[in-house]
């Protein structure tokens, strides 16, 4: 970007005031949303960037490299006037042929001037740069631009380099062809107009950009680049019809002009003719199959049609050069659809291209533990032809499931597989992706190596060994280069990572080097290198947290506050918020505790504050967080942010927690605690993938560290419990078998775990070596019929479940000859009881033995689950009377646990609107539970919840679609749930409706739950239960 148009885009008269300067940026970031207007930001940064380099060039006077004057009548500067005369004339200036002329002349040809006209031309080119993208391809040809960047940019300002490097890989944006007007007429004054009007445009500047527009028709020049503008400014003025009348005309007078196409298709799109416009978009897709906005808009049209192939062929061209969130969520809407269908088509008939197709969506939507399921069984299957795709993608879930060493081994074979491959390729393009594939293999490598340096350091080592693999020498090594000079910086081998940066600076105009610079003065202690780097990031990226804590630091340090005073408020200025800033704030003014009383402190802390508000004392959140806080402000460090998030998380405050346990992570990306909290929020928000990467991170660094300790048979049966919530009974079997090896007859005792490891076993066709895990966890023979029982009718042992109930009874009778007690016993039975019924379709059952055991108990706290559960059996089958009285209980229940201050729900919050939605069936309005279930959205899930969907949840979102009499609606979404996630409260609801009408030949999904019941004659209990005779 040239300095005129840097000047233009900033609003400012060519300055190098660099405070002029941030100002301006400033004041334009305040109507430049990156949000609404994401190419408008990137010219405003890259025009500040480009302003912030011409601040430090020399002045034209001092500058060597000044242009030619009219009186120089060197060889050179005869030439150079003959250029002139070509770029003053526009229909000269668009001839190839009479710039041909100008390098054929004996002058340039000559070996004693070649050298001296490059430069005549180059210090013309830098105040006269407004050329076609023939004549840049043709200098480029001449003078080698491009390749001879690097020398030139030792005698030119970089930024003009960049700017002219740009334009020959990429050409001029407006076809100079297109211009009408007299030949002498001054167009690159009309091209600065231009410039302005489309940056007042951006800026929603309408009366200054109707002033550009004007002074550029005063030229006597058009061109459709200012007829588009026009049009932008009819729009914004409310006059859409004449803004799209115009429009048309332009495309029918250029009907091959895609710039015009597009901003017609974009007014279309965002004026109610997405029809119309999409044709266009789909036009130019055809023209240009990696157009951004036309693969975006279609993207979306495909999606809303229901076309969701088309629409992933557009989303896959966003998705190689990065997409913005909404972007993502469509992108996950569209894989959602294409998954039901490829996952029937894939049952069906298990093609390896489909499941490799598979895969990839689910890379995409970042479900890399089923991603890796399922391409896990192609190995074999695949063909010879997708042998590199399989193992290419392979490559990409196991590193980004943080699967390292699997990650490198299979790197390693896809990058043998491709090199043989490219010896077999006879096609050039078909090479060119192959080797670049290569290269994908060795950054993977890097980054896989680089996680394993910060608990191995010799591993450094081998990362750059990968990065210098993947080395091509052009702009493609940027984002490895910034890596690789990160990975010197740990290695501490600072020069090194100077030279890269240096690189990344000179070469390629990446500024965000500076930040690695930034980091080696940080780990050098090098106060002078921390304000020169740190002001310098600034300059280029004014809202850069780290800059500022790290300057902050030194300031603090060295106790000079009235510079920290001014660095804060230039931090508050640009809206940069961060801890550590509020930390240093805090100390000018304030002294902590001496820190050898800390860990005390600390200890006080989790005894008196975090302690009673994880047993759900909220109160103790609003006392303990000022405390906590004031320990981090006196100590700023990483410790203590985790110990904080810790606090954040155990009140459910998870956005704040998730910042804190970040930061900590931004100082020691090895702190296997704050990955520990992590994996938590994670998994508290159904992600249940992302928290197996956190957690699987938070175990490496604990192994690779030699950290293990009281905790490592936690990290491990978390594990497994997240892999039964992926879905993954198989993995989750292993950990909780490592678990109960690593914690002997405490781990068989601990029932909570038992109890999901029962469940797992019975997934995996072992219900009854689940029964006896069951029968270790619970000692007491009741409390293990108990939970025997349900596992039984969760998994639909009809059979063993009635065996179960039919031996209850003498069980409590026994028991109550030698304690005299069995009052409790019996309601624990009935109770069971009624849920059997439920199971088995007999709500009359249900509801008389559930009311048994609950008829003296409407008013125990304990029993709010339960007596949800009669509240249920109550709206299946039809008891208005008993369900309105149990739900005014349950309400009642809930009410006193409110007033006493104890939140019982603060672990469980969807629990508490399922509690609500059954209190207030048979009193709220429909628009009112609607609401109360519209919470769910703000929602994490139960503590200790092993469901990845919250069954009880869809529960009574199936009841209020039935309630509203939305049956066929309801039945389908509880089919397609009860596929998934077979949970009891669905199971009722599907007994309910299909218990006579459905067999195990008609729905597979649902055979379990249909076994055929024993006879009554043979068991009596049976014939009590469904009043046979």
């Amino acid at each position: 970007m040239e300095p005129i148009e840097v000047f233009q885009i900033l609003g400012i008269e060519q300055t190098k005031d660099e405070r002029a300067l941030k100002n301006a940026y400033r004041d334009k970031l305040t109507v430049t949303n990156p949000e609404d207007d994401p190419e408008g930001f990137k010219r405003l940064r890259m025009a500040y960037e480009e302003a912030c380099r011409y601040a430090g060039t020399p002045d034209a006077e001092e500058n060597e490299e000044a242009e030619p004057t009219l009186e120089d009548d060197t060889p050179a500067g005869q030439w150079v006037r003959g250029v002139r005369k070509v770029y003053e004339n526009i229909t000269d200036r668009c001839d190839v042929e009479k710039w041909k002329a100008l390098f054929e002349a004996d002058d340039f040809l000559s070996l004693e001037e070649e050298e001296n006209c490059t430069t005549y031309l180059l210090r013309f080119l830098m105040e006269h740069y407004k050329l076609p993208t023939a004549i840049w391809k043709l200098l480029d040809e001449k003078i080698h631009i491009v390749q001879n960047a690097g020398a030139f940019r030792e005698r030119f300002p970089a930024q003009f380099v960049s700017y002219m490097v740009h334009k020959c890989e990429s050409g001029e944006e407006v076809d100079f062809s297109e211009f009408r007007g007299a030949e002498d007429a001054d167009y690159d004054q009309f091209l600065q107009y231009y410039d302005r009007a489309y940056q007042a445009l951006q800026e929603k500047k309408l009366q200054e950009a109707e002033q550009m527009i004007g002074c550029g028709d005063a030229l006597g020049i058009t061109h459709p680049v200012m007829e588009i503008c026009r049009a932008s400014l009819y729009e914004g003025k409310g006059q859409t019809a004449e803004a799209i009348t115009l429009l048309k005309k332009l495309s029918a007078k250029y009907p091959e002009d895609d710039l015009i196409a597009y901003n017609t298709a974009e007014i279309l799109w965002r004026n109610e003719g997405r029809v119309e416009a999409s044709a266009i978009y789909e036009s130019l897709r055809e023209k240009l199959p990696k157009h951004y906005m036309a693969n975006l808009r279609l993207t979306d049209w495909y999606y809303e049609q229901g076309n969701y192939k088309e629409a992933k062929k557009c989303a896959e061209e966003i998705l190689s050069v990065g997409g913005d969130d909404t972007f993502l969520e469509t992108l996950q809407k569209i894989n959602t659809e294409l998954e039901r269908e490829m996952k029937r088509e894939y049952a069906q008939n298990h093609d390896p291209g489909l499941g490799l197709d598979l895969g990839w969506c689910y890379l995409q939507d970042g479900r890399t533990d089923l991603g890796i399921r399922t391409v896990r069984e192609l190995e074999a299957k695949v063909s010879a032809g997708r042998r590199e795709e399989y193992l290419g993608l392979m490559t990409k879930l196991l590193a980004e499931a943080a699967e390292y060493e699997k990650a490198i081994s299979t790197a390693a074979q896809w990058e043998e597989s491709l090199e043989k491959k490219v010896l077999r390729d006879t096609d050039a393009e078909e090479e060119e992706k192959d080797r670049d594939r290569i290269r994908q293999s060795h950054m993977i490598r890097m980054q896989c190596y680089r996680a394993y340096g910060y608990v191995q350091p010799e591993k450094f080592a081998e990362a750059i060994a990968e990065a210098e693999k993947a080395e091509t020498g052009t702009p493609k090594d940027i984002g490895m280069l910034i890596e690789k000079a990160q990975i010197y910086v740990e290695m501490e081998e600072y020069e090194r990572c100077a030279e890269i940066s240096q690189k990344l600076i000179g070469d390629y105009q990446v500024y965000a080097a500076y930040a690695n610079e930034l980091e080696a003065a940080k780990r050098q202690w090098n106060a002078a290198g921390v304000i020169q780097n740190g002001r310098a990031c600034l300059n280029y990226f004014p809202t850069y947290v780290k800059a500022y804590e790290m300057m902050a630091k030194v300031y603090m340090d060295l106790t000079h506050p009235e510079e920290l005073k001014e660095l804060l408020q230039q931090a508050k200025d640009n809206n940069v918020k961060s801890v550590i800033l509020d930390a240093y704030e805090w100390q000018l003014t304030n002294t902590g505790l001496p820190q050898e009383q800390m860990n005390d402190a600390i200890d006080k802390f989790r005894k008196e504050y975090l302690s009673k508000l994880e047993a759900g004392k909220t109160i103790f959140y609003r006392r303990g967080l000022p405390i906590i806080t004031e320990y981090l402000y006196a100590y700023p460090c990483e410790f203590l942010l985790v110990e904080r998030g810790d606090f954040h998380n155990a009140a459910g405050c998870l956005e704040a927690a998730k910042a804190d346990y970040e930061k900590a992570l931004s100082t020691n990306p090895a702190n296997p605690f704050a990955w520990k909290g992590l994996a938590r929020i994670h998994r508290c928000r159904g992600k249940y993938d992302e928290a197996m990467i956190c957690l699987r991170k938070c175990v490496f660094f604990y192994e690779k560290s030699g950290t293990q300790n009281h905790a490592w048979p936690e990290l491990i049966a978390e594990q497994a419990e997240i892999y039964f919530l992926l879905g993954n009974t198989e993995m989750a079997e292993q950990f909780y078998r490592r678990y109960r090896e690593m914690t002997g007859s405490a781990g068989d005792r601990d029932r909570n775990r038992m109890r999901d490891f029962a469940r797992c076993l019975a997934c995996n066709d072992k219900t009854t070596e689940g029964l006896k895990v069951l029968e270790k966890a619970f000692v007491n023979v009741l409390d293990a019929a108990g939970e025997k029982l349900d596992l039984c009718v969760w998994c639909g042992e009809k059979t063993i479940a009635g065996n179960i109930l039919t031996s209850w009874p003498e069980k409590i009778e026994l028991l109550g000859k030698n304690t005299g007690n069995t009052q409790e016993y019996f309601e624990d039975y009935f109770f069971h009881l009624g849920w059997y019924g439920l199971i088995c379709g007999s709500g009359k059952v249900a509801i008389k033995n559930m009311d048994k055991a609950l008829i003296f108990n409407k008013e125990d706290l304990s029993k709010k689950d339960d007596i949800a559960d009669l509240i249920l059996a109550c709206i299946l089958y039809g008891d208005k009377k008993k369900g309105a009285d149990y739900a005014q209980a349950l309400k009642a229940c809930m009410e006193r646990e409110d007033k006493s201050g104890k939140d019982v729900y603060l672990k469980y919050p969807k629990l508490r609107i399922v509690h609500e939605y059954l209190a207030g069936y048979y009193t709220a309005t429909d628009e009112e539970q609607d609401t109360l279930l519209q919470l769910d959205k703000d929602c994490s899930f139960c503590h200790g919840c092993v469901h990845p969907v919250c069954e009880e949840l869809e529960m009574v979102r199936i009841l209020q679609m039935l309630k509203k009499g939305r049956e066929k609606e309801a039945l389908e979404r509880l089919k397609e749930q009860m596929q998934e996630h077979p949970g009891m409260g669905l199971q009722a609801i599907w007994h309910r409706y299909h218990s006579e009408q459905v067999t195990k030949d008609t729905d597979p999904a649902v055979a379990a739950f249909h076994k055929e019941k024993p006879q009554p004659e043979k068991r009596g209990f049976w014939q009590r239960l469904f009043g046979k005779k």
